[in-house]
């Protein structure tokens, strides 16, 4: 999976609950993003280092078992149990990252389009609807197969990010937010990762034309 990417849209969502706002949370927001991204990363390097290290065979739920399993044999049970409830730990975070904040943003766009004047929280029935849309529709991936919808959800994580440096970047050049404006580090950081993605997207293009 990939970590903190459409999601990271909903986190002004939960900023307005926390009730943080102004520059005097900035400083807070900011520690939380850290914090959350150090994880993320330090979670992906270990799955690659795992990987890379442990050969199994299957798929769907079962594989994290058949992992854990491989994992006891290697380096003993108390690993075994610290990675299936890093897992499921993981897996539920993400769950209810995409449950709670992804129907905001369809809520938040529908009165957008519509010139609604509703109120975007949980009890909003245009939210509830997308909720009920996020229990049913992917009973489709049933039928699609798990690598196939992965993959089809990296390409879309993985599209939103040089999309977010973007926006981040035009916002911290806009004269209607200087006071929020990044810092240079951080605006040639942004600068650096959009030139990446572009760089891959070209090679990933010429390969296919």
């Amino acid at each position: 999976g990939i970590g903190g990417t459409v999601t990271i849209l909903s986190y002004s969502y939960w900023m307005r609950e926390s009730g943080r706002s102004g520059l005097t949370a900035l400083k807070d927001i900011r520690i939380d993003l850290a914090v959350a991204y150090g994880m993320t990363a330090v979670f992906g390097l270990a799955m690659v280092i795992i990987g890379s290290h442990v050969n199994i065979e299957g798929g769907g739920s079962k594989l994290i078992v058949t992992l854990a399993n491989t994992l006891e044999n290697k380096v003993g049970v108390f690993t075994k149990w610290l990675f299936l409830i890093g897992a499921f730990g993981a897996i539920f975070s993400s769950l209810l990252g995409v449950w709670q904040g992804v129907p905001y943003l369809f809520a938040d766009m529908m009165n957008l389009l519509f010139s609604k004047k509703e109120t975007v929280d949980p009890s909003n029935k245009t939210y509830r609807y997308f909720q009920i849309g996020l229990a049913i529709i992917p009973i489709i991936g049933l039928w699609a197969g798990f690598a196939s919808i992965q993959k089809f959800y990296a390409i879309l994580g993985a599209m939103f990010v040089p999309m977010l440096a973007a926006t981040l970047l035009y916002l911290g050049f806009s004269k209607k937010v200087k006071m929020f404006s990044n810092k240079p580090l951080s605006t040639v950081l942004l600068i650096i990762v959009l030139i990446f993605f572009l760089y891959a997207a070209w090679l990933t293009l010429q390969k296919i034309l």
